[in-house]
């Protein structure tokens, strides 16, 4: 995503998970209106002199929180224009992002529709022209006020598609979406563990074996869907901020010279993963192997297991199903003392280059990610991106889910997502953990394995 230190990222929000995609047909690019715009001559208001006109939406949230809160604003949008309908339809991310590309290529592609940060997906579509410059309309909406430079970059192309996280606008996003550990209070009561008590990892291990000792021998400390392989390499990621620098994480993920996954920290988060399935914390992997984290997410809400070590997008989810007895706290810290874990915003929101009503989605990206979105988003247990919104959660686990995000931003542990870092990554790094914890290969395996990935993409951005 950017390709700079990220301690600046700060008070915004930042978000998940990630994938690879299809390829799609070659074709000249499609027009894209508005590279050569000027912000003066976009429209921004009087779309109710449009008469009847639909706009076309699709986004791959999974979770309860971020779609109720898309529904309602989407809705609220069509108050305001009585005259526009909001088509919106969700899809699962996983699948969508190997069909983005093609669906967004067609004849009647989505005039709105989600991304996914990094060379996977928004970088391919830069390159084949499906999407819209925004820069323009960030300056007509304030965009560029509405969130750090440094929470841009990671929707900043050059126009060829090559360099990533600089050069021009081409999403924004809602949240700021990062991983951490719910967990089901009363359940840590009966094993005498105080989430206060647990300041360092070392006391999060303690934890973990008094949980274990605890729940019944058929119940996991920690519920897991790895069915789409990315749950897992998302639990990793907080083992992997106690042993290894954010930064030195996000080095490897903006392809940097001289970044290596091959590390003392990566080999003992590694091996850490692997001791605690080994342990039984996670259960059995007919089980998680078979559910997906959405559903993890579900079946954590109905009781089942003491920790849900997901992201935030999971809040709503949790406080539906456990009302509350559910908490949210961050991975506590390694030996640095720095909250370190995965974490961006959300998905980015594209305009389709084939739209016939570009200002009219520009304006309903507007009104779904800028200030006025903010206590619809609040309201559904999110952390608005925007550093001008002004709604605060009401209800306590909101605010710990808002604190553990302001804690990382503070901290500069936001490492973004490691799949971001090529193409094949998630693939890549999906099915390893998942033999890994299979007991198939070993920790080093999967660090081969990622770096030989990591290498063979280095290279073909050199030209290699």
């Amino acid at each position: 995503m950017r390709i700079r230190t990220l301690r600046a990222v700060l008070p915004a929000a930042l978000l998940i998970a990630a994938a690879g995609c299809g390829g799609t047909p070659g074709a000249d690019k499609p027009d894209q209106k508005t590279a050569d715009q000027p912000a003066s001559s976009i429209k921004t208001s009087g779309f109710e002199d449009l008469g009847p006109v639909t706009l076309t939406v699709i986004s791959p949230e999974g979770s309860g929180g971020p779609r109720d809160a898309l529904r309602a604003l989407s809705k609220s949008f069509e108050e305001k224009y009585p005259n526009v309908t909001v088509k919106i339809s969700f899809r699962n991310f996983t699948d969508w992002t190997k069909q983005a590309k093609l669906v967004a290529s067609s004849d009647s592609p989505p005039d709105v529709f989600g991304g996914n940060q990094g060379y996977q997906l928004d970088g391919e579509l830069v390159k084949a022209g499906l999407i819209l410059p925004l820069t323009k309309y960030a300056e007509a909406y304030g965009w560029d006020k509405s969130y750090t430079p440094e929470t841009l970059q990671q929707f900043e192309w050059t126009d060829d598609g090559e360099t990533f996280g600089e050069g021009t606008l081409w999403g924004v996003a809602q949240t700021g979406q990062s991983v951490g550990v719910f967990a089901n209070k009363k359940k840590l009561a009966a094993a005498g563990v105080d989430p206060a008590s647990l300041k360092t990892f070392d006391d999060f291990e303690a934890a973990l074996a008094k949980l274990r000792e605890s729940l019944p021998a058929d119940e996991p400390v920690i519920t897991l869907g790895n069915l789409d392989q990315f749950h897992a390499l998302h639990l990793w990621g907080g083992i992997q901020g106690a042993y290894t620098p954010a930064q030195d994480v996000r080095d490897w993920i903006f392809q940097r010279d001289g970044a290596t996954f091959d590390n003392e920290g990566n080999l003992k988060a590694l091996e850490k993963l692997k001791e605690w399935a080994d342990n039984g914390y996670l259960g059995k992997g007919d089980t998680y192997n078979s559910r997906n984290e959405t559903n993890a997410g579900v079946a954590f809400g109905k009781g089942t297991g003491a920790l849900l070590i997901a992201g935030n997008w999971q809040a709503a989810t949790a406080r539906d199903g456990l009302g509350a007895d559910a908490i949210f706290f961050n991975m506590p810290p390694g030996e640095s003392g720095d909250m370190v874990n995965i974490g961006s915003t959300s998905f980015p929101m594209h305009i389709s280059a084939k739209t016939k009503q570009p200002d009219l989605a520009a304006a309903y990206l507007d009104w779904i990610t800028g200030p006025s979105a903010a206590q619809a988003l609040v309201d559904t247990q999110q952390v608005p991106a925007a550093t001008d919104a002004t709604a605060e959660p009401s209800d306590p686990l909101g605010q710990e889910v808002k604190q553990g995000w302001d804690e990382l931003v503070q901290d500069g542990g936001l490492t973004l997502y490691p799949d971001w870092s090529s193409p094949t990554m998630l693939q890549t790094m999906g099915q390893s953990f998942q033999e890994m914890l299979a007991g198939r290969i070993s920790p080093q395996d999967v660090i081969s394995r990622v770096q030989d990935d990591w290498e063979q993409y280095h290279k073909e951005l050199a030209g290699g």
